[in-house]
Order: structure tokens, then sequence, then C-alpha cells
């Protein structure tokens, strides 16, 4: 009988009946509605991930199973509140693309400040189709397709301001869902910085709304000879959101990838990063912070792969988790045979506020040639009573110096931001959240 109730959960889909309306929609676009078909039929065969998936045992997503979610739309919604209400941050202002329940907003979005020949544009010609080695999740992003983003710079060109992506969910019902794509193609020599910003509209009072809802986002990556891209990823869904994530990085020769990754809201987060090189010469650097509280989970998955010689590679994640919260990082670097003098490391950090509140760490070397500079470490903690002795013999309270310890542990990996006010934000987010013993309601910051 558990066997058979438990094939009676797998079988329900609670895609089916958003893709069934959908298909009635799309039905006069037939190479359209092809490449949805297809990758529907993908997910359908593979099934979402459980725990008994050795790269999901700490991440269920049964919760996903128990309701019918159906697309968002953006029908009603006010452009004057958006645009009150959207995060905007300065440097992007004559660089951005808005999307609201997956739907672009091209009276919010402006991309005057774009040298010519540079391309950022919704991605409105380019289906994405089923591919080998994709997940379930890429395979039902691929479905769904609507929302989605395409930035190209060819050959020498450099951007000096940040390309701002708004990715904003404004939940009026229950089991809405957007599956935003971006893809990023820098050719030879171009530089760009892109930061991709996952939110919930705030209401008049300022307040994130309490449905829960699923965004589910891909980003491919193409880095050609010498570019240089500094990718930004902040999160602050709302506090019964789900938001799975996707993004898988090409570096080419002598190429450079730098990641900023900073997870602080949503109910369940998860963040699947694959970089791998494929010439000589390349590097990239992951950064990425991990501070929730209640009970919120965030799920770090990491794959750095050097299939060829002469590249590097350091990777350095911290949490900080409070309540009944629970972090997971999974960073797995790989050396394939051949690939000699590469330069790899990798270091995760957690920092448990209470005495409920988990962190699971496994950092991994895979290691098949000889000629190489690898590490990893991994540490799990609370602070220290002698430096917060010795704070509190300098005048400080004792939740003045907790606050402190706390925010200076988050800040060796926030302060890396390259955008002077994204990082005053998400310092005084940060510091809001690590506000001791006052663990806050997940998803009630803004960035």
């Amino acid at each position: 009988m558990t066997a058979m109730k438990a094939e009676t959960a797998r079988a329900f889909n609670p895609f089916a009946d958003a893709f069934a309306a959908l298909a009635s929609r799309l039905a006069s676009r037939s190479t359209q509605w092809a490449a949805q078909a297809e990758a529907f039929a993908v997910f359908e065969r593979l099934g979402l991930p459980t725990v008994a998936d050795e790269a999901w045992r700490y991440t269920s997503l049964a919760p996903l199973t128990k309701q019918a979610f159906h697309l968002a739309t953006a029908d009603g919604l006010d452009a004057a509140a958006l645009q009150r209400a959207i995060p905007f941050f300065d440097e992007s202002a004559t660089t951005r693309l808005v999307f609201v329940n997956g739907v672009f907003q091209a009276g919010l979005s402006d991309v005057s400040g774009l040298p010519a020949g540079v391309e950022a544009r919704p991605l409105d010609d380019r289906f994405p189709r089923p591919a080998p080695g994709d997940t379930p999740l890429r395979a039902l992003n691929a479905a769904f397709w609507g929302a989605g983003v395409t930035i190209r710079l060819p050959r020498g060109k450099a951007v000096a301001p940040p390309i701002g992506l708004f990715f904003v969910t404004a939940p009026t019902v229950d089991f809405a869902m957007t599956h935003p794509r971006v893809v990023i193609e820098l050719d030879e020599a171009a530089i760009a910085t892109v930061a991709e910003i996952h939110t919930v509209l705030c209401d008049e009072e300022g307040r994130f709304g309490a449905h829960p809802y699923l965004t589910n986002a891909v980003a491919d990556i193409q880095l050609g000879q010498g570019a240089h891209l500094t990718h930004i990823k902040l999160q602050t869904e709302g506090s019964r959101a789900y938001h799975l994530a996707d993004l898988r990085a090409v570096i080419g020769r002598g190429a450079s990838f730098a990641s900023h990754a900073h997870a602080l809201g949503g109910l369940l987060s998860r963040q699947d990063l694959q970089a791998r090189f494929t010439d000589e010469g390349g590097e990239c650097r992951l950064y990425g912070l991990q501070a929730i509280a209640g009970r919120q989970l965030a799920d770090s998955h990491i794959v750095v792969d050097h299939a060829v010689p002469d590249c590097a590679s350091e990777i350095l994640y911290k949490g900080v988790f409070d309540g009944q919260a629970r972090g997971v990082f999974d960073g797995r670097v790989i050396v394939r045979q051949g690939a000699q003098r590469v330069s790899a490391v990798t270091t995760n950090k957690n920092l448990l506020l209470s005495t409920t509140a988990r962190a699971d760490t496994k950092p991994q070397l895979e290691i098949f040639a000889d000629d190489v500079k690898c590490g990893h470490g991994a540490t799990v903690g609370q602070l220290d009573q002698d430096e917060i002795f010795y704070l509190r013999s300098r005048g400080l309270t004792e939740a003045a110096a907790r606050r402190l310890l706390t925010f200076g542990f988050a800040r060796e990996v926030s302060e890396k931001l390259p955008i002077p006010s994204l990082k005053v934000r998400l310092d005084s987010a940060l510091s809001a959240r690590v506000e001791p013993h006052q663990p806050s309601l997940s998803g009630d910051l803004t960035i």
C-alpha cells in the first residue's frame, strides 16, 4: 500500500494543466509550439528530482507536487505602482530590462546607455530546445519559456555600466510560476557586468506578498577568447516562494568569469552553477552568500570543470543561518586528465546563530592530473565567545557584539560586489538580517 501511494504521488504532474492551457494559445505558432512540446515531454519523462537523487538528498521538492501551478500574468498591474516599487539600482538607469510576472515591461526598461553594436533585448526569436544533459528543471523552463533576455557583445566591445535584469514577481494568487531564461554571449575581448535581480514586489505598505509561487530560472553564458564577465545574482523572493535556478558558463581561452550569488529570500532556494573551461588560460571566481532565517532553506550546488591545462578557479561561499534555517553547499571541482598546472581553491564557511539552525557542506576535489595546486576546506560553527567577551569589554552590549561579528563574517563576501549602490543595499539588508535573536521572516528584505 505504501509503495502504491508513493507511485500515485509521483504520477501527479503539477504543471500538466498549465501546459495544456499554454498549448491552446500556442497552437498557431507551430515552430515555437513544437520546441516547447518537446521540452515538456522531456520533463515528463525525467520528473522532478527527489531526495533519492544524491544531488537533491538535502532538498525536497515534494511540496511542489501537492498543488497545480499556473503561469503568472501581468494582467491588471499598475505601471506607475511598479515604477515606485521595483528596487532599481542607480548604475543601471539606462541599461536595464524589466520583467514582471514573466512579462517584459518596455515602459520600465531602458537600454539607451548601451554602446552601438551591443545587444540586450527580450529573448523572443530563439526557442530553447532540449539538449543532452538537460536537467528536468531546465526542460521545464524550456517548456514554459516566455520571459527571457539575450545579451550579446561583439568582439572588443565593453559596457561600463552594469546591465540590470529585473525579474519581479507580483503574486496576487497562490501557485503562480515564471520561467525566466538569460542568454549571455561575449565575443573575443568583450567586457560586461550583468546584475540579475530576482525579487517579489512590495505592496503599498512595503510588505512582501505571502502567496506561494515558483521561479524556475535558467542562464547560459558563453565567453570567447579574452572576454571578461562579472555576473551578479541577488535573490530576495517572497516568504513562501520557491526559487530554482540553473546557470552554466562556458569559459574560452584566456577568458574570465566572476560570479556573485546572494540568497536572502524564499522559503526554498536552490542554485546550480556549472563553469567549464574549454581552452587554456581561463579563470573563474565564484563568490556566494546565504543569509537566511526562520524555516528557510538555501541550497548551492557548484561544479567547476577543469578540462584543459593552465586554468584557475576560486570558490568562496559563506552561510549565516538563524532560527530553524538550513543551508546546503556542495562544491565539486574536477581536474581532468591532462589538465596540468591548474590552480583551484574551494572554501565554505558557515555560521549558526541558533541551536536549531543547520548547515550541510560537501566540498569535493576530483583530480586526474599530477601537476596541480588544489585545496578545499569547510567550517560550521557559532560565534566565538572570546571575541564576544572582548567586544563587551570595550563597551558593546552582547547583542551589539554578536551583530558586529556576524555582519563582519558575512561581509567578506558581500564587499566583493563591484556595484557601489548595490553593495550599500546589500550591506543594509545583511545588517538587518543578522540582528541577533530577532530572526526575520524569509523574504522580508528589499535589495
